[in-house]
């Protein structure tokens, strides 16, 4: 387990990769994790939006059928859970990985969407 300084270093590098720009402030958040899910299904696909730099950008990632998580609910209702999956989140968003654990390269990652 790495330290608290650490990941929120990690964290930040991560959104700066990402968003391509320095985040305006950095918050830590305790996350509470349930002791027990329900599983909805797998998740096929994720549509987001984000900034990178100034614009703000639309975007669907496709997950290849073996990389595709879990989609979980806390026993209560109240979270949504990616559980699971073979995926790696970095620089240019989400990359999904083989079984063999090497990323896949895929056509539609990232595919900006027209809102």
């Amino acid at each position: 387990m790495i330290g608290k300084r650490k990941a929120v270093q990690q964290a930040c590098d991560l959104f700066v990769g990402f968003r391509e720009k320095q985040p305006k402030k950095v918050k830590v958040v305790n996350v509470t994790i349930p002791s027990a899910v329900m599983v909805v299904g797998h998740v096929d696909a994720i549509d987001y939006t984000t900034t990178h730099g100034r614009k703000t950008v639309a975007y669907r990632h496709e997950f290849a059928d073996g990389s595709r998580p879990l989609l979980c609910a806390s026993s209560d209702g109240r979270q949504l859970l990616l559980l699971g999956g073979r995926f790696e989140f970095e620089a240019r968003g989400i990359v999904d990985i083989d079984e063999k654990g090497k990323k896949i390269l895929n056509r539609k990652h990232g595919t900006k969407l027209n809102r």
